[in-house]
């Protein structure tokens, strides 16, 4: 195919003081043969961040905070670009290099590829767990993959397996605007990316993944957002792929006491010694509890979501 002229990019916006100066400035400083825009939609910041994104020549919008969603907050922004290709980053996830959206866009040469994500590296500050979990997930391998169904039916395959062909991570991704144009996300609270997976896979185009598009990225939050985003995920993939991690409450037990005799001998042998070791067992001993927890809260709320189809 023609190789795309102008590359778009969309960051969602709020509170991102701390790291959207960094980001856009690195956007800013990539090497590549296409036109760039930049479109940045803002949910209600109070700190610096608008100051710090008008520095820089992109197009600001804003939005009141409780109409911000996953999904059409990102189709709002996309409808607001020119690109034939449409980089969607998080106001966290730090381009690791100048080459990113050149090494983002290869993928695209394949007219069947629907959408292509990147590779997440670790924070320095990230703890040993959260390190190793990314390291050992999809976004995180050195080798290049693709997904695509030609002819199997996902609902054929185990959930987990469902779930891992239709990743898409909008962390650090882009979308061809053409199928866009046809296949937008869904407005959804959570998920919207594997979601998109699934339908653009369902319709016959490919997803890839490209390693060389890395983007520095990992959070410690606080333990109260960790079990939300955790509840939020899993009602996802329970109600997408029909995953159930912890569908008892006996094993929100088994969950925790996994945790505990798994992750903090993990953390004990492999956390900087002092201070930080002592956070970082606080931590993990913390989300031994609310992951589980969220995990079984998530697919709860799945279940009674099917019974009750008008919620």
């Amino acid at each position: 195919m023609t190789a795309p002229s102008r590359i778009s990019v969309v960051i969602p916006t709020k509170d991102g003081a701390d790291t959207i100066g960094d980001v856009l400035e690195r956007i800013f400083g990539q090497q590549h043969a296409f036109e760039v825009d930049v479109v940045v939609v803002d949910s209600g910041s109070r700190d610096r961040t608008l100051e710090l994104v008008r520095r820089f020549p992109v197009r600001l919008e804003q939005i009141a905070p409780h109409e911000y969603n996953h999904g059409a907050t990102r189709n709002f922004a996309i409808e607001r670009t020119r690109g034939d290709l449409v980089m969607l980053l998080t106001q966290d996830a730090l381009p690791a290099d100048d080459r990113l959206l050149a090494n983002l866009a290869v993928p695209f040469e394949d007219a069947r590829v629907a959408g292509v994500f990147g590779r997440q590296i670790a924070r320095s500050d990230c703890d040993v767990v959260r390190r190793r979990q990314l390291e050992n997930w999809l976004t995180g391998r050195l080798a290049p993959a693709r997904a695509q169904l030609d002819g199997v039916d996902l609902d054929s395959l185990p959930p987990l397996e469902r779930y891992e062909r239709c990743v898409f991570d909008n962390v650090c991704s882009a979308v061809r605007r053409s199928v866009w144009e046809r296949i937008p996300f869904a407005r959804i609270p959570f998920g919207e990316d594997v979601a998109w997976g699934r339908t653009v896979l369902e319709a016959g185009f490919a997803i890839a993944y490209e390693p060389s598009a890395a983007v520095i990225h990992s959070h410690r939050r606080p333990i109260a957002e960790e079990y939300r985003r955790e509840r939020l995920s899993h009602r996802t993939l329970s109600e997408r792929f029909g995953i159930a991690m912890v569908p008892r409450r006996r094993d929100v037990f088994r969950g925790v006491l996994w945790g505990v005799q798994t992750e903090v001998p993990y953390v004990w042998r492999n956390a900087p010694r002092g201070g930080e070791r002592w956070r970082q067992l606080a931590r993990i001993l913390g989300l031994a509890f609310a992951i589980p927890l969220g995990q079984h809260h998530g697919f709860v709320d799945a279940q009674r979501a099917r019974r009750e189809p008008g919620d």
